[in-house]
């Protein structure tokens, strides 16, 4: 699977538009500057990114199917690794918790790590 890093927004408040980054430093409770919300980060693939909704923090040069599909998984975006929790009821994307934080840059490539096999 090839995926990278398209764009990142941050959305400080609820109801002002996204401040787009070309990096940013993922805490365990999500990117820095971003208001908390019930879930880490949320990511879309870039064809189902609007600018208005969903508020998506990593968007991803990858196929929604694709992305879906890692529900359950862990990976690693640029120096912070992820686990890829749920699907939203009512938006694009997946919606992932903190595992490892680090800093997540614009191109930065998504690792997929292997299951463990028990």
């Amino acid at each position: 699977m090839n995926a990278t890093v398209s764009s990142l927004f941050i959305y400080p408040d609820s109801d002002s538009p996204g401040q787009e980054l070309d990096s940013v430093d993922v805490t365990p409770t999500g990117p820095q500057g971003n208001r908390a919300k019930k879930h880490a980060v949320h990511l879309v693939a870039v064809e189902e990114f609007v600018e208005t909704h969903p508020k998506a923090n990593l968007v991803l040069d990858i196929d929604p199917a694709v992305l879906e599909g890692l529900v359950g998984r862990v990976v690693r975006v640029g120096d912070c690794v992820l686990t890829i929790t749920r699907k939203p009821a009512q938006c694009a994307g997946v919606y992932a918790d903190v595992l490892e934080p680090g800093r997540v840059s614009v191109d930065d490539m998504v690792l997929v790590a292997q299951p463990d096999s028990a």
